[in-house]
Protein backbone atom coordinates (compact mmCIF):
# COMPACT_ATOMS: atom_id res chain seq x y z
CA UNK A 1 0.00 0.00 0.00
CA UNK A 2 1.36 3.37 -1.40
CA UNK A 3 0.77 6.01 1.47
CA UNK A 4 0.17 9.46 0.91
CA UNK A 5 0.28 12.50 2.96
CA UNK A 6 -3.05 14.76 2.80
CA UNK A 7 -2.60 18.04 3.79
CA UNK A 8 -6.10 19.46 5.86
CA UNK A 9 -7.53 22.69 6.94
CA UNK A 10 -9.59 22.92 9.91
CA UNK A 11 -10.61 26.04 12.33
CA UNK A 12 -8.18 25.66 15.53
CA UNK A 13 -11.32 24.70 17.85
CA UNK A 14 -11.80 21.36 15.77
CA UNK A 15 -8.38 20.39 16.19
CA UNK A 16 -8.58 20.65 19.65
CA UNK A 17 -11.32 18.52 19.99
CA UNK A 18 -9.79 16.35 17.77
CA UNK A 19 -6.94 15.89 19.44
CA UNK A 20 -8.82 15.38 22.98
CA UNK A 21 -10.98 12.66 21.29
CA UNK A 22 -8.24 10.90 20.04
CA UNK A 23 -6.63 10.49 23.45
CA UNK A 24 -10.25 9.47 25.04
CA UNK A 25 -10.49 7.07 22.53
CA UNK A 26 -6.67 5.83 22.67
CA UNK A 27 -5.78 6.90 19.12
CA UNK A 28 -1.57 6.83 18.55
CA UNK A 29 -2.49 10.34 17.07
CA UNK A 30 -5.19 12.67 15.39
CA UNK A 31 -4.39 11.29 11.79
CA UNK A 32 -4.89 8.14 13.44
CA UNK A 33 -8.25 9.10 14.62
CA UNK A 34 -9.19 11.05 10.93
CA UNK A 35 -8.14 7.62 9.14
CA UNK A 36 -10.59 5.80 11.33
CA UNK A 37 -13.52 8.30 10.56
CA UNK A 38 -12.83 8.64 7.26
CA UNK A 39 -12.62 5.15 6.57
CA UNK A 40 -15.90 4.50 8.42
CA UNK A 41 -17.49 7.46 6.53
CA UNK A 42 -16.99 5.94 3.66
CA UNK A 43 -18.45 2.77 3.82
CA UNK A 44 -21.72 4.25 4.91
CA UNK A 45 -21.15 6.18 1.52
CA UNK A 46 -20.02 3.26 -0.57
CA UNK A 47 -21.53 0.89 0.21
CA UNK A 48 -24.50 1.74 2.56
CA UNK A 49 -26.40 -1.65 3.18
CA UNK A 50 -23.35 -2.95 4.37
CA UNK A 51 -22.56 0.00 6.63
CA UNK A 52 -26.18 -0.63 8.50
CA UNK A 53 -25.80 -4.12 8.70
CA UNK A 54 -22.46 -3.51 10.36
CA UNK A 55 -23.95 -0.66 12.13
CA UNK A 56 -26.62 -3.39 13.45
CA UNK A 57 -24.39 -6.00 14.53
CA UNK A 58 -22.58 -3.63 16.71
CA UNK A 59 -25.30 -2.91 18.25
CA UNK A 60 -26.69 -6.05 18.90
CA UNK A 61 -23.68 -6.77 20.98
CA UNK A 62 -23.44 -3.42 22.56
CA UNK A 63 -27.20 -4.59 24.15
CA UNK A 64 -26.22 -8.16 24.75
CA UNK A 65 -22.97 -6.99 26.62
CA UNK A 66 -25.46 -4.42 28.56
CA UNK A 67 -27.93 -7.55 29.38
CA UNK A 68 -25.35 -9.49 30.71
CA UNK A 69 -23.95 -7.38 32.85
CA UNK A 70 -27.15 -6.38 34.09
CA UNK A 71 -27.39 -10.53 34.64
CA UNK A 72 -24.40 -10.54 36.09
CA UNK A 73 -25.14 -8.25 39.06
CA UNK A 74 -28.36 -9.34 39.38
CA UNK A 75 -26.92 -12.78 40.59
CA UNK A 76 -24.45 -11.01 42.35
CA UNK A 77 -26.59 -9.07 44.44
CA UNK A 78 -29.19 -12.12 44.98
CA UNK A 79 -26.47 -14.31 46.64
CA UNK A 80 -25.07 -10.92 48.89
CA UNK A 81 -28.86 -11.29 49.94
CA UNK A 82 -28.31 -14.78 50.80
CA UNK A 83 -25.17 -14.89 52.33
CA UNK A 84 -26.94 -12.01 54.81
CA UNK A 85 -29.85 -13.91 55.66
CA UNK A 86 -27.38 -16.97 56.84
CA UNK A 87 -25.65 -14.46 58.69
CA UNK A 88 -28.64 -13.43 60.24
CA UNK A 89 -30.17 -16.44 61.10
CA UNK A 90 -26.56 -17.62 62.49
CA UNK A 91 -26.41 -14.42 65.09
CA UNK A 92 -23.72 -12.49 63.29
CA UNK A 93 -25.57 -9.74 62.07
CA UNK A 94 -27.51 -7.74 64.03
Amino acid sequence: MTEVMVSVRMPKSLLSELKDLSQTEHYLDVSELVRSLTRKHWLQYANPELFELQKLRSDIEQEIRKKSIEKVREEVNKELENIKSQLKKGGLLE
